[in-house]
């Protein structure tokens, strides 16, 4: 009996030795999971535009087939849009070419006013030099952009839109009233009441009285998009502003919006208007704005 047990032991054992024997064998070859490849790079291209004074950079994502959606935004808004499966296009325009052209400027004066883009070297032409450069970007250079959108195959001309944040912001909301082509826009920190914002830019006179110069006043009248409202209800609008914003304070959003919503409303196109102020938050809003506008462009340029 003994005997027995003892060779019964000894066969579990040699089988329990070749079972596990056998399992190191098989770890020894087993493959590791190969890493799930990373998506492919969307296609870039850049072209040249008016002899190098205008350069345009589109990038396309990788799916889905034909025709996209397109965005006209600044570079660091394009990875959210790749990855919604939306065309990012971003365009730079070549003002160094024209100051290599140009005289010497005087040399600054200790009595200029503003702060940076909006220093001036008096009170009655504050902020002139940025907002002529606003205006020729969405006059001038975003219909050329949109001219170069309309030629290429993976670009749906009737899904275009505008982005932007402060300056580029205003660029947005501006182009919007010249391009009936931009069916949507989402512009963060910026508004369309120039004469308030100069009024109360802490850039700009920071509350001290504005007095410009007659003819600056009278261009800045037909450029300023809420003179002009109707020119904007063809395109879903989507404004997002800092309540503690002191660059382009909150009073001067709120009143563009007032204008905004009237002008939506007798259209009897409210739905297309959105306006939203982030609370404890100022003129940079990161995030909160990224999470804002893509839900807003997911809405907006959805097929049909």
């Amino acid at each position: 009996m003994e005997a027995a047990i003892l060779a019964i032991g000894m066969r579990r054992g040699w089988v329990t030795g070749f079972v596990l024997a056998g399992w190191l064998v098989a770890c020894r070859h087993v493959t590791p999971p190969r890493p799930v490849p990373a998506p492919p790079a969307a296609p870039e291209d850049e072209v040249s535009l008016e002899g190098g004074f205008l350069t345009v950079h589109v990038a396309v994502p990788p799916g889905p087939a034909g025709r996209k959606p397109a965005v006209i935004a600044p570079p660091g808004d394009h990875e959210a849009l790749l990855a919604a499966g939306i065309v990012a296009v971003s365009y730079r325009v070549h003002w160094e070419f024209l100051r290599a052209l140009a005289p010497p400027e005087p040399p600054a004066t200790e009595n200029r006013v503003g702060v940076w883009l909006l220093a001036s070297p008096t009170p009655k032409t504050i902020g002139k030099s940025y907002l002529t450069f606003v205006a020729y970007d969405a006059n001038e250079a975003i219909p050329k952009v949109l001219d170069y959108l309309a030629t290429l195959p993976d670009v749906d001309p009737a899904r275009t839109g505008i982005g932007g944040t402060s300056t580029s912001g205003f660029v947005a909301l501006q182009a919007i009233a010249v391009d009936r082509r931009l069916i949507g826009a989402a512009v963060v920190s910026a508004c369309g009441d120039y004469h308030r914002f100069l009024h109360l830019s802490n850039l700009a006179m920071n509350g001290h009285p504005l007095d410009l110069d007659p003819a600056y006043d009278a261009w800045l009248r037909t450029q300023e998009p809420i003179r002009h409202p109707e020119s904007l209800v063809h395109a879903a609008l989507l404004m997002v502003n800092g309540a503690e914003d002191r660059a382009v304070p909150l009073s001067c959003a709120e009143a563009t919006a007032r204008t905004f919503r009237r002008a939506y409303a007798r259209r009897r196109l409210s739905r297309r208007f959105r306006f939203v102020v982030v609370p404890g938050m100022g003129h940079v809003l990161h995030a909160r704005a990224t999470d804002a506008t893509m839900a807003w462009w997911r809405q907006v340029l959805a097929p049909g």
